[in-house]
């Protein structure tokens, strides 16, 4: 016997049991018997049943395999989110520091504060001056 099932056409099986001169054994030295005809009409009704029909092959679980790829996204999408959330309020703290150092450049530019500056400075070459 083999692993893989053999296709057969049940028609052409039931013919040759019927008219074969290879097939009078099935019949019981030739002769149409009640038991012979009794079998042969219990194989044509199996046949019809499909009893004899091939297995279906066998399918992977693709509903699974989905869940498992569709977690292993939605892992990645979570990580990449957390990521970008990350990013995004380093961003903002960068931002702030280019604002305050832009703020500070305007208001010395304009002259604002620049007294604190300069009389540090006086101070310090006072102090440097003999």
């Amino acid at each position: 016997m083999t692993d893989k099932p053999r296709l057969i056409d049940a028609d052409k099986l039931l013919k040759w049991i019927e008219e074969s001169p290879e097939a009078e054994g099935f019949w019981g030295e030739g002769e149409m018997t009640v038991q012979a005809t009794q079998s042969f009409d219990n194989l044509d009704d199996a046949i019809a049943l499909g009893k004899f029909d091939p297995d279906l092959p066998q399918q992977p679980d693709i509903q699974r395999e989905y869940q498992q790829v569709a977690k292993g996204w939605n892992d990645d999408l979570t990580a990449a989110e957390s990521l970008i959330q990350q990013k995004d309020a380093e961003i903002e703290r960068l931002n702030k520091i280019i604002k305050d150092a832009n703020d500070e450049n305007e208001r010395l530019l304009s002259g604002e504060g620049t007294e604190e500056y300069e009389s540090a400075l006086t101070e310090l070459l006072k102090e440097n001056t003999p």
